[in-house]
């Protein structure tokens, strides 16, 4: 039986998922491949842009040191509204990548507020026999209508590429509209504030105090490398090396690469409710480690092994992403989930700080392949130490 808190919470959560979901089609489908064909970006400039939102994440614990000192999460999440709608109507007087490096930096910086602050709202608000699910199903609905503009952006693009300008302001105003809807969910006061620390010394204290989160976080960490030393990789083999077209590349990552996360989210939630994050990610992980050797192949057997690899990659990505954005809150204790996800998303920044420039070489000194096997090897790593993790009693 939901109470009616929980009712309201569903309600409000469902509508900043149609609204972060709609702004984000475009934005994570296809904004480096503008940057490349739109502005003629370089490699290392593709390579600082993904490594855009690593440093978003990186500042998430400065963000949740100034946001555990006052009760309420709102002022904060309005604040990264207003920054995301102002960066993004900058759009229209870009004519060079550095400029629009700068503006998706700022864009993407809030959102080392709004993820620690959502998590603070679904602890609070969920009870934990159905947190996972109500998240998976808000998942689905955020990638199914990502889903829809990715189509209609990569559409629009294709007949005048020109158009990333109103495109992306577009994308501005409905993530400043998520994120209003956000700070409108009603939660309790936070019972107990915080002094300002160190950041830093911050995470090491939870770290050494918090043994079995601190084995999570590696563990991800890996992972996370593996994933991420492909962010520079792909936009750059997909246009040079396939040559493929912004519908072609918004129909793999936007359309395939979503479709088994709307499908299977409300199920993946249910399970991860049910198990502990060591063994959900360790399997999850393993079945990601299928999707560096498919492009592998896509090298070779063209464009269709591409669109095979974001299946696999989309039907794992149904777990990851409920592991990514609730895995925390099963360590956390009662009012440090926020902490614990703003640790979390920051150790994402640390590695996307290096990972993508180890991409980048891989790449440049080597080819595109050695970045996929190294991608593979890094998946299987982490997914073995997971399980191992779970089979000592870790978790």
């Amino acid at each position: 039986m939901m109470t009616d808190c929980e009712k309201k919470t569903l309600k409000l959560h469902l509508l900043f998922s149609f609204f972060n979901g709609s702004s984000m089609g475009v934005t994570w489908s296809l904004y480096e491949v503008v940057a490349r064909k739109a502005l003629g970006a370089s490699a290392f400039q593709i390579t600082l842009l993904v490594m855009g939102l690593p440093f978003a994440w990186l500042l998430s614990s400065v963000f949740t040191n100034a946001m555990q000192t006052q009760k309420s999460y709102r002022p904060f999440l309005i604040g990264a509204g207003m920054v995301r709608m102002a960066a993004m109507s900058g759009m229209f007087w870009v004519h060079s990548p550095w400029q629009y490096l700068a503006l998706m930096v700022a864009y993407l910086v809030p959102l080392g507020v709004i993820n620690p602050a959502q998590n603070f709202v679904l602890a609070r608000n969920y009870p934990d026999e159905h947190r996972g699910a109500w998240f998976g199903i808000a998942t689905s609905v955020t990638n199914g209508m990502s889903l829809i503009t990715a189509i209609l952006g990569g559409a629009l693009l294709d007949v005048n590429q020109q158009w990333f300008r109103p495109i992306f302001f577009a994308v501005g105003t409905l993530g400043a509209v998520a994120s209003f809807i956000l700070a409108s969910i009603p939660v309790p006061r936070r019972e107990t504030l915080e002094r300002w620390e160190n950041p830093v010394k911050k995470i090491f204290h939870i770290f050494k105090k918090d043994k079995k989160f601190w084995i999570f976080e590696r563990n991800f960490f890996i992972y996370g490398c593996g994933f991420l030393i492909l962010s520079p990789v792909i936009p750059l083999f997909m246009v040079d090396a396939l040559g493929m077209t912004y519908k072609e590349i918004s129909f793999a990552r936007g359309v395939l690469g979503v479709l088994g996360v709307i499908v299977f989210s409300p199920f993946t939630g249910r399970f991860m409710d049910k198990h502990n994050p060591f063994v959900y990610a360790g399997k999850i992980f393993a079945l990601l480690a299928l999707f560096p050797v498919m492009l592998f192949v896509g090298g070779f057997a063209g464009k269709s092994a591409v669109y095979g690899a974001y299946i696999l990659y989309s039907l794992a990505m149904a777990g990851i992403t409920i592991v990514w954005n609730i895995g925390s809150i099963f360590f956390a204790q009662k009012d440090s989930e926020a902490t614990y996800q703003s640790i979390h998303i920051t150790m994402t920044g640390v590695r996307g700080l290096i990972a993508p420039l180890f991409g980048f070489m891989a790449m440049h000194f080597f080819g595109y392949y050695t970045a996929f096997v190294l991608s593979f090897v890094l998946f299987i790593t982490a997914s073995t130490m997971m399980m191992h993790a779970a089979k000592t009693n870790a978790d």
